[in-house]
């Protein structure tokens, strides 16, 4: 009889747990009734708004740092329920707290929900020009060697000014310090750099270069990108970002013919995760959430990779996406932010 018993109540469990996960599922909601509350960084603001008007999840758009700052607390964040970051991001907000000597307030992220490679984006008649200048192709190294220089001089026309380079700002854009950590292990030569090769001879030097040129640029608001795409060559010579934001612009806008997407060495991917806050009732619906077939397509179609989903306008399949991610450690980018507004 007691095994009789105690199989009812398992199943009756089991059923309960498919309703509440059908629940969470359905409308982003907890068993109370409560919506999920969930943190997205400004470069997926689309995706996460479109997620919340599926899934009834309550979406506030937060740049990186408030949110690692915030994490990194004393206290145990009370209205968070999860974070939809790019990885390493995350990793910079487990780094901060434990250096802080505070208990842990994330849990396990997921597997990456979408994927998507940095590259540069620059006027195809400048990209000829700079790529003979630099010996073929045209790097971040040769970029950063260069920055601010006059084309007359880099194999250009006098007209055109100086090379003007820039990216999001490092201290508030995920992809802006993702941008510069690529552009700094493609100077230091590994991507697997580590805080202490700052110091290698002629790299501040450079790095300073690099950054106080797109520093001096830096749009007053909207991105890098939207802003060479609004004011044309006035505006930047060469951008860094990411495909999913660069693919459908630049398909879409009146100069895609005058420009070209390339794919610098070492190959990064931005991975976007969903985290959920340790404790939190919501973070298991805000999981299920960002982790349905809705989310992956509304991904997909903002321009991010996703698997069995197609490409939006403006994303190739080719070149491949690396196994690996390919960025650096948290405490490593946390090095690199504090060095960008030391020489900014």
């Amino acid at each position: 009889m007691k095994q009789v018993v105690a199989l009812v109540v398992a199943v009756a469990l089991v059923a309960g747990a498919l309703v509440i996960r059908s629940r969470l599922d359905d409308d982003g909601t907890t068993s109370s009734g409560e919506a999920a509350v969930v943190l997205c960084t400004p470069e997926l603001a689309a995706v996460c708004e479109a997620v919340a008007d599926d899934t009834g999840v309550e979406v506030r758009i937060e740049d990186y740092w408030s949110t690692v700052e915030g994490l990194a607390g004393d206290d145990q964040p009370t209205d968070v329920d999860a974070w939809v970051a790019p990885a390493p991001m995350v990793a910079m907000a487990v780094d901060e707290r434990a250096r802080q000597g505070q208990a842990p307030v994330l849990g396990e992220p997921s597997a990456p929900l979408a994927r998507s490679p940095l590259v540069t984006v620059m006027w195809s008649d400048r990209q000829a020009a700079l790529a003979e200048h630099c010996g073929g192709a045209v790097t971040w190294t040769c970029i950063g060697d260069e920055a601010d220089q006059p084309w007359s001089e880099l194999g250009g026309q006098g007209a055109w000014g100086d090379l003007k380079p820039g990216h999001d700002d490092p201290a508030t854009s995920a992809e802006g310090l993702l941008v510069a950590s690529q552009a700094a292990a493609d100077r230091l030569g590994r991507p697997d750099f580590a805080s202490n090769d700052f110091v290698e001879p002629g790299f501040r030097a450079w790095y300073e270069q690099l950054e106080r040129t797109a520093d001096r640029l830096e749009p007053p608001s909207g991105t890098a990108l939207a802003r060479m795409l609004s004011f044309g060559q006035a505006a930047f010579d060469v951008v860094g970002t990411t495909e999913a934001a660069a693919g459908p612009a630049v398909a879409r806008s009146r100069d895609s013919q005058r420009l070209t997407v390339s794919y610098p060495s070492p190959a990064m991917t931005v991975d976007v995760v969903v985290v959920p806050v340790a404790g939190s009732d919501g973070g298991a619906a805000a999981e299920a959430a960002f982790t349905s077939d809705d989310a992956a397509a509304a991904f997909a179609a903002a321009g991010w990779r996703v698997d069995g989903q197609p490409p939006a306008d403006g994303v190739p399949t080719d070149p491949p996406l690396p196994d690996d991610a390919g960025t650096p450690a948290g405490g490593v980018l946390q090095a690199l932010r504090s060095l960008t507004q030391e020489v900014r």
